[in-house]
């Protein structure tokens, strides 16, 4: 009796070829460039953040204990920073436009480029806020009042980062970081 089996042929077994293993580098490459660019502006984005909430709870402390004054009060607060250095804190207002910081009359807003040193003084602070191992950032923080009656005034508080703690200057992101504005009526 004959083997009607015919014999396995047995088919040449290849590996991957340079040119596909190159490929598959480059796609490798990419893809993890892609993320290096994904974490990078999440570092950056998460750091705008602590700085956006560290301004506006500065500009809200600073409201709220203006605030509390009455009207017609032309009391002065003290505000201490973590440096030590104590702010005194200008709560008398005047007719509109106020008096303080510059307000852009478009916006409402206290103007920035105004010139720190043209801000009457108690009217505006740089504030050092404390970070973590001797780390921290300085806060440009201006305000202005406007009375409104005898017993009412608007009260607008800015507050911006304006530089790092031990820094020179503002780093070139600071520079389009939009400021933090609050403002509430006040009165008795």
């Amino acid at each position: 009796m004959q083997n009607s089996a015919k014999p396995e042929r047995r088919q040449a077994q290849r590996g991957m070829s340079m040119i596909e293993l190159m490929i598959s580098i480059v796609v490798l490459a990419v893809g993890m460039a892609g993320l290096m660019v994904l974490f990078g502006t999440a570092a950056m984005t998460n750091s705008r953040s602590k700085n956006d909430t560290t301004a506006t709870m500065l500009a809200q402390t600073v409201l709220d204990q203006m605030a509390a004054v009455p009207a017609n009060s032309n009391a002065t607060l003290t505000v201490t920073d973590c440096s030590g250095t104590a702010h005194t804190v200008a709560t008398t207002g005047a007719a509109s436009p106020g008096a303080g910081a510059s307000i852009d009359a478009t916006t409402g807003n206290v103007d920035f480029t105004q010139a720190y040193s043209g801000v009457p003084a108690n009217y505006a602070m740089k504030y050092t806020a404390c970070g973590p191992n001797g780390q921290g950032a300085v806060y440009d923080v201006r305000w202005n009042v406007i009375t409104m009656t005898s017993n009412t005034r608007m009260i607008t508080v800015s507050a911006r980062q304006s530089t790092i703690a031990g820094g020179t200057g503002a780093t070139q992101a600071l520079l389009y970081m939009q400021p933090i504005t609050l403002r509430t009526i006040a009165g008795m």
